[in-house]
């Protein structure tokens, strides 16, 4: 079989389906060697892809120098893949041409773009129905649809109204442990850089308006007029960042919040090593992997009770109202005063982080290929 795969956005600096792009394709290449790959990248894309030192005589990387979520890649896209005489093509994201033609399936991770359109980059309303639409074409014209939760599953068939049997849930996971090794030498000196000498709330993750950072600085403020704390956000700054920062202004700690911006892998693994708790406040996501990553490096963690992050950490994590700035910070307190709460977290945390493989998803992934095919 010849399968193609839009890794536009294989790149490290696309977050979350950059990593998800990332595991897919190593782990494929991994487990089969029987199939053909064709990776569609930009150049920057395949400048972290070389890296990987895999020597797969069945892939070929076809370079595609069309940014995403562009009028190129609605018009020019489609004859660059069709070209390549594909039995099937994988795009990772909604962000398919809707001319194309041939056989594939789309990765829809959530639907924020819907739920919450000041999350577009461009929030008029052309760019709100564009997207909208191709989502919705990539659902209906797909042969599957690879949903990340139950939850995204269910939204997708409840907004699209597809049917429930053409939607796929596979699950992603927290990376390998070698994103999590981390040097003291090298937590030593971000201690130092960034003056930290007390306990670290942690949130990691994109700024947009549906992260509920906002509330995160409101509730952190009051759990630092009782506890000596740090608050980190790592993550890269866009359009919610004024607001964000019009909140920590206000609040009359900004000394204690730490803003490092978008961090290496070795980096993010020493804010997951000093982090006391990490935090995921959001009102929507489509999967919550941060949150597995804390609980793969042995961090405790508090989340939001809705959206998908109780079906994903079940158990293994507290959750607080999202809404309700008293509750994030009590549920918060909770887990950095209390040393029996902290350890039973991070035990439950371990445990379920073993439930989630990227070999795994890769492998069911390569299944629902076959499938197709046949």
């Amino acid at each position: 079989m010849r399968i193609g795969i839009d890794a536009r956005m294989y790149r490290s600096g696309v977050a979350g389906i950059g990593r998800y792009s990332q595991n897919l394709i190593s782990n494929l290449l991994k487990i089969d060697s029987d199939d053909q790959f064709v990776f569609f990248m930009t150049d920057e894309d395949y400048r972290e892809f070389k890296h990987l030192k895999m020597q797969n005589s069945n892939v070929k990387v076809k370079i595609t120098n069309i940014p995403h979520y562009s009028l190129a890649e609605q018009t020019k896209l489609p004859k660059i893949i069709e070209k390549e005489k594909l039995d099937l093509m994988h795009f990772l994201n909604f962000n398919y041409p809707v001319n194309y033609k041939g056989k594939f399936i789309v990765t829809i991770h959530d639907l924020t773009l819907i739920k919450f359109p000041d999350t577009a980059k461009r929030t008029n309303i052309l760019k709100r129905s564009a997207f909208n639409f191709v989502m919705k074409k990539a659902c209906q014209n797909a042969t599957k649809v690879i949903a990340i939760s139950n939850n995204t599953k269910r939204d997708i068939e409840d907004i699209f109204h597809i049917d429930s049997n053409k939607v796929k849930v596979i699950y992603e996971s927290a990376d390998d442990n070698t994103l999590f090794k981390c040097d003291q030498k090298y937590v030593d000196s971000m201690k130092k850089k960034y003056n930290i000498d007390s306990p670290v709330i942690l949130y990691v993750g994109q700024f947009r308006p549906h992260k509920n950072l906002p509330g995160l600085v409101k509730a952190f403020s009051k759990i630092r007029d009782e506890i000596p704390c740090k608050l980190v956000l790592v993550g890269k700054p866009d359009l919610a960042h004024k607001r964000l920062q019009e909140s920590i202004d206000k609040t009359g700690k900004k000394d204690d919040i730490v803003m490092p911006g978008f961090v290496s892998d070795e980096e993010l693994a020493c804010w997951y090593k000093l982090a006391t708790v990490f935090v995921f406040p959001s009102l929507y996501e489509g999967f919550g992997l941060p949150g597995l990553e804390a609980m793969q490096s042995g961090t405790p963690v508090v989340a939001a009770n809705n959206s998908v992050l109780p079906e994903i950490y079940e158990k293994a994590a507290i959750y607080f109202d999202p809404f309700e700035t008293q509750d994030i910070a009590d549920k918060i307190k909770s887990v950095l005063l209390n040393d029996k709460l902290h350890s039973d977290l991070v035990q439950k945390g371990k445990e379920r982080v073993k439930q989630f493989s990227w070999e795994k998803m890769a492998k069911e992934t390569l299944d629902l290929y076959r499938q197709i095919q046949h």
